[in-house]
């Protein structure tokens, strides 16, 4: 049964960060420091967890890396990142390569659930939800026009969101599902937010919103979340949005803040490590 254990502040100063194996020239928004917290928490999972790691633009499996190299039981768990894999601001297209085709690793490419509509300019007009996994993948569930503001979200709704993914589109290098049916659960999940503004913030701040809910709502119970860049504001927004109205609804969770910007913890905390009750 997932049971993690909460790192302190002390605890993730503590780790010795030179002694990880890092590669500077990989791309990847990870940090060593980042590491450390993801370290700790990865190294309390039991054998056989799953651990989802959420990198918008960013799913280059330098985090995916980083697991293998320096978790001593990375070998006993699964390890599964989503993106929509395009190479228009990190070089994605080379996860399987960065992370050594390790069997236990795997991609989710989310790119076939979102449609971009552009005008004649070329600017982006309106994003379509599509139903990616249904019997019907071109049916649109939502659009949301970008110059207006999005639509508000009562506390329930925010709450119960759950992105269901088939755990069969989780693929490693071979081709090789995670599991052949059912949806992914996952143990711990790692949300590395883009940490720049891409010009449309409130719609933004909504998606986040729903992606701190979906993946507390997919994590099992005892399981975890790592959030990075947490002191930026967009995502201190979505976070406290997104955390009360769970614990408005009776979904129930402990936290350590960690990474404060300064050592004798007056600064803004830059990572944040959530546990589900």
């Amino acid at each position: 049964m997932t049971d993690i254990t909460l790192p302190t502040e002390t605890q993730v100063r503590a780790v010795d960060q030179d002694a990880f194996t890092w590669d500077d020239l990989m791309d990847g928004l990870i940090t060593e420091s980042h590491g450390a917290v993801i370290k700790l928490v990865t190294e309390s999972l039991d054998s056989g967890a799953i651990i989802n790691i959420s990198e918008q633009y960013a799913g280059t499996g330098k985090t995916a890396k980083f697991i293998l190299d320096n978790c001593t039981n990375s070998a006993d768990l699964k390890i599964a990142t989503t993106d929509v894999y395009s190479d228009a601001y990190l070089t994605t297209s080379e996860y399987f390569d960065n992370v050594g085709n390790a069997a236990n690793v795997y991609k989710i490419d989310i790119a076939n659930r979102t449609r971009l509509n552009q005008d004649e300019g070329g600017n982006a007009v309106s994003v379509d939800v599509l139903d990616a996994w249904g019997a019907d993948a071109t049916v649109v569930l939502s659009t949301s026009i970008l110059a207006d503001a999005p639509t508000t979200m009562g506390v329930n709704d925010l709450a119960s969101n759950r992105l269901s993914i088939p755990a069969s589109i989780a693929l490693n290098s071979g081709g090789t599902a995670l599991a052949a049916s059912g949806d992914l659960t996952i143990d711990l999940g790692i949300y590395s937010p883009w940490p720049v503004s891409m010009g449309h913030q409130a719609h933004e701040t909504k998606a986040m919103k729903l992606g701190f809910t979906s993946m507390f709502n997919n994590l099992n119970t005892g399981g975890g979340m790592i959030i990075t860049n947490f002191h930026l504001p967009l995502v201190q927004t979505a976070f406290w949005d997104a955390m009360n109205a769970l614990t408005n609804t009776g979904r129930l969770w402990t936290a350590e803040y960690v990474l404060n910007s300064e050592s004798d913890g007056t600064g803004f905390w830059q990572a944040a490590v959530i546990k589900k009750s």
